[in-house]
């Protein structure tokens, strides 16, 4: 191994066991603001506070990086586990446009009115969000991991669950995400490219992953409404104390099982299966962003 892999090895070793911390920190303890800039070098500060410490005093958390070059393009190459075919990503320059862009984007956040979409639309919103923020790329290094905690904290203040790990258990959830990360920053970097080979690596990237899937698309597998998680998890009187809109939910389901009492009296199994059949529409309506409302509603 040279000395420079060897190097690269220590610092991923390094960098991952403090910020894996701090990852878990902000999870218990999100970063108050009002998602805007402010808010999401914060984030970035807190999730790496600890590596000029740890040797790495170059290092500037919650800094922007440095603007590119005149002509040049910001472009990575990313190598998938049990994939032959490298992915090429470009993104912004960083530059007064870029950062005017990102300053855009995050003061058009509107929690109010992100809380009222339903859960297809808050998905193709928060998926349309990150690959904005994703293209502008605003920091040196760690920008996954800054905005995955920064969209997963803006989704729960907007009543939404977004699972992240769901695509870190195993190598094709890992490549799944990188590539529909990939497409949706490339469409957008397509138009602002400087250099015609970039163009060229770009195209050829969308061109051979056209048929996966992209991040507004990918969302609908990760985003939940936190009651419809709630009601499913949960004991009753603990989701009913997180979210008291669960009544009527609740109501649907109490006149399921007396229904069920009366039209199945001696069959316990046959009653068991109706009650079941019951919390899977109403399971079904929560997910959808839904609020069934029991006191109308009565199994027939």
């Amino acid at each position: 191994m040279s000395a420079d892999a060897s190097a690269t090895l220590e610092r991923q070793r390094i960098e991952g066991f403090y910020t894996a911390r701090r990852i878990t920190e902000l999870y218990l303890h999100p970063v108050q603001g009002k998602f805007d800039a402010v808010h999401l070098k914060e984030i970035n500060r807190r999730i790496f506070q600890d590596l000029p410490k740890a040797g790495y005093p170059s290092l500037k958390p919650g800094e922007y990086r440095q603007a590119v070059p005149p002509h040049q393009d910001w472009v990575k190459e990313r190598v998938m586990e049990g994939i032959s075919v490298p992915s090429i990503v470009a993104y912004s320059a960083m530059d007064d446009k870029a950062i005017g862009q990102l300053n855009q984007t995050l003061d058009g956040i509107n929690l109010t009115a992100l809380s009222a979409l339903s859960t297809e639309n808050f998905s193709q919103a928060m998926g349309q969000l990150y690959a904005q923020l994703d293209y502008i790329h605003p920091f040196p290094d760690g920008n996954s991991r800054t905005l995955r905690e920064f969209t997963r904290s803006l989704a729960e203040n907007c009543g939404y669950d977004l699972d992240w790990t769901r695509f870190n258990i195993d190598k094709h959830g890992r490549n799944v995400l990188c590539i529909a990360r990939d497409l949706s920053v490339n469409l957008l970097a397509l138009p602002h490219l400087r250099d015609h080979r970039t163009t060229r690596s770009v195209t050829l990237m969308l061109d051979q992953f056209a048929e996966n899937r992209n991040m507004p698309d990918l969302f609908r597998d990760a985003i939940r409404p936190s009651r419809a998680c709630a009601f499913e998890e949960w004991k009753e009187d603990e989701a009913m104390a997180a979210f008291p809109e669960l009544s009527g939910a609740y109501n649907i389901l109490q006149a399921a099982g007396a229904y069920g009492l009366r039209k199945f009296p001696e069959d316990r199994s046959q009653r068991e299966e109706f009650i079941a059949s019951v919390r899977m529409k109403i399971q079904r309506s929560l997910d959808a962003g839904e609020v069934p409302q029991g006191n109308t509603h009565r199994p027939a």
